[in-house]
């Protein structure tokens, strides 16, 4: 025995890396991504799989979701360490964000929809404090990276084959179906179908639009007296966003699509490139960059004018933690934007020529948030009960949204003031203090992980991906991960010589 031998270290030893939570846990979120991209909101119009082909090809309705998380949840306690000495105050900061969503939905106006927000929010929270935990007990993940890459993989090639002939051979579908044939003529629907442009207009110009229903005797059973029905304008509605040709995968909408891909390509690259080690260099580039483009290609088409910029700044993120020489380092970062600027101007000039119809109806969206927030400072009007106050101050002339579009603001809206700043500080805090040191070739699984958890992050400025399970999982469990190995990092060991 030698001297120093009974002075042993007084900190237990850190627990081994346990693969299988890893692998269970990349499971659930491939799972997600391919059967859960449906906003919690919306789980009512969600109906369960009847044959082999709908549970391969549908969406899955949350209740399912919700049973695999409670099985993964009693799964992950046993795996619990029983001591550990990770310790950080920050861990309060999402606590003290769900009591106050419990406090909130105590005082909602619909409690029901209040309630089902925060069994979300549960979840949300199990899957941070086991990224905690649990997960950062693996530097590299390696066992969690092939479920989450598997699952972008099959999302990006549903959006694909949306775009090679899927969507137009759903519309031709859609429209043979008996209401419409039935309720519109055939003229009509045809009219619909090849010139989307034309059926934009009617829906926002009330002159084009008395015309075309005289036009195509759409009065018979609809109009009346020169009224435009909601049914006239709901359907309206349905035709033009199933007539636009952007793709959106196994996700909601479009926009779904390009943040998952932003928060999921960068770890399914580094994944396709260490799955490819023995290959030779070349062929390892050639498949890598292959997948990249191929995520590019897929935003680009879902027409994802957030999704476009923030991968500007995705890119613009890699190049800085690369380990290229700085003045090279900053040259090509300059010249990537101002590349993707360009062609962003390009492609969307007609967009903003035309008024920037998405970005204003975001603006009206944001106004009411803004209002309600005012209003309700303190515990806000109920977790996701944005659409219950949305519909009461809602422009005639404006587009109805269950959402607002903004994760930061809606929680203002619905939960108040302090819940929306400690949510912010969950998100934004361990970003900051997390930032890589050493680069993508020192730690490459940080530094991937932290650029797509940076990415969602921004994207949610104009979208609502904390309230689509199949982003927000892996998004929480990611954070965890990644503050779990900051905290056991930057903790001293208080060995004793």
């Amino acid at each position: 025995m030698t001297p120093n031998s009974k002075h042993a270290s007084i900190e237990p030893e850190e627990p081994k890396s346990q693969p299988r939570i890893g692998w269970v846990s990349g499971f659930l979120i491939m799972l997600g991504l391919l059967k859960f991209g449906i906003p919690i909101i919306l789980q009512d119009q969600v109906e369960a799989p009847s044959g082999i082909l709908e549970w391969i090809f549908l969406p899955w309705p949350m209740q399912y979701g919700t049973l695999l998380l409670a099985l993964w949840a009693l799964w992950a306690f046993t795996q619990w360490p029983h001591r550990t000495r990770r310790r950080s105050i920050f861990l309060l900061v999402p606590m003290g964000w769900f009591t106050l969503q419990l406090a909130s939905t105590w005082g909602s106006i619909d409690r029901e929809l209040s309630w089902m927000m925060v069994g979300h929010f549960l979840t949300l929270l199990a899957l941070f404090y086991s990224g905690f935990f649990l997960l950062s007990r693996d530097r590299i993940l390696s066992s969690i990276f092939l479920g989450p890459s598997l699952g972008l993989v099959l999302c990006l090639w549903t959006a694909t084959e949306q775009r090679m002939g899927g969507l137009e051979a759903t519309r031709q579908m859609i429209y043979s179906q008996p209401y419409w044939q039935e309720t519109y003529p055939e003229d009509f629907l045809q009219k619909a179908l090849e010139d989307p442009l034309w059926l934009q207009a009617i829906r926002r110009d009330e002159t084009l639009l008395q015309q075309a229903i005289e036009q195509f005797h759409l009065s018979s059973g609809l109009a009346v007296a020169g009224n435009v029905p909601p049914e006239l304008k709901r359907d309206l509605g349905f035709l033009e966003k199933i007539g636009k040709d952007r793709i959106f995968g196994t996700l909601f909408y479009p926009n779904a699509l390009a943040s998952g891909i932003l928060l999921f390509l960068p770890l399914t690259s580094l994944t396709v490139w260490r799955l490819s080690q023995k290959l030779q260099a070349p062929s390892r580039w050639l498949i890598t960059g292959t997948l990249v483009v191929w995520g590019v290609l897929c935003i680009v088409w879902s027409g994802s004018k957030g999704g476009w910029l923030v991968g500007m700044i995705s890119v613009a993120l890699l190049l800085l933690a690369s380990g290229m020489k700085q003045r090279a380092k900053v040259l090509t970062v300059l010249a990537v934007l101002f590349m993707a600027g360009t062609a962003f101007s390009l492609k969307f000039k007609n967009y903003f020529e035309q008024g920037a119809t998405s970005l204003s109806a975001r603006w009206t969206y944001w106004e009411a948030g803004w209002k309600s927030s005012m209003e309700h400072p303190l515990l806000g009007s109920g977790p996701g009960t944005f659409v219950r106050v949305f519909s009461l101050s809602k422009p005639e002339d404006a587009e109805m949204a269950r959402l607002a579009h903004n994760d930061y603001l809606q929680q203002a809206s619905d939960s108040g003031w302090i819940a929306a700043l400690l949510y912010l500080a969950w998100i934004v805090w361990p970003l900051i203090r997390c930032r890589p040191q050493q680069g993508l070739k020192q730690n490459p699984t940080l530094t991937v992980v932290w650029i797509g958890l940076c990415a969602w992050s921004i994207q949610n400025t104009i979208e609502f991906g904390l309230y689509i399970p199949a982003l927000s999982w892996p998004f929480f469990l990611l954070l965890g991960w990644l503050w779990g190995r900051h905290v056991q990092e930057s903790t001293p060991s208080r060995s004793m010589a």
